[in-house]
């Protein structure tokens, strides 16, 4: 039985992992699927509310674009897409950008954290909110106005 040849010295697993991606034609995807993770930082969250990648196949990335306003927009900012995001990947993984009409799912919102003690609210807030709310015909709108200003004042910006 042949002995194997002994290794010179130790090699890094990050080294042996790079080297099997590299070898089975895995890293270069991994790295277009890098486009999904840095897409709202390359590109800011006002354009990611309104544009997300679909795919990329063969440096060709397609980007559904919320409405055709927007793709107008957008197609003037192809260009300096292409550059961002290739610049953040660390080499040329997008060769063109394709805009195309589809759906957006919008990230979802985050509703402000209210203090957890609320203001006590003094008379003179409580009759500029009676003041206020008697000019209101329909009780049911009254009522909610009235909440809603109590609300705003026990828990300030």
């Amino acid at each position: 039985m042949a002995k194997r040849p002994r290794m010179t010295f130790p090699r890094p697993l990050s080294g042996v992992v790079q080297e099997s991606l590299t070898r089975l034609g895995l890293a270069e995807r991994l790295r277009e699927a890098e486009i999904w993770r840095v897409w709202s930082d390359v590109v800011g969250a006002t354009i990611a509310g309104r544009a997300q990648p679909l795919r990329i196949i063969n440096g060709t990335l397609t980007v559904a674009v919320s409405s055709a306003p927007w793709m107008q927009e957008l197609r003037f900012m192809t260009g300096m897409m292409k550059e961002k995001l290739n610049s953040r990947l660390g080499a040329e993984v997008v060769q063109e950008i394709v805009l195309k009409a589809g759906r957006v799912d919008l990230p979802p919102v985050e509703a402000p954290e209210l203090p957890e003690q609320a203001l006590p609210l003094t008379s003179q807030q409580l009759t500029m909110i009676e003041e206020q709310s008697a000019r209101i015909e329909d009780p049911e709108t009254r009522l909610a106005f009235i909440e809603l200003m109590k609300t705003s004042l026990q828990y300030p910006r």
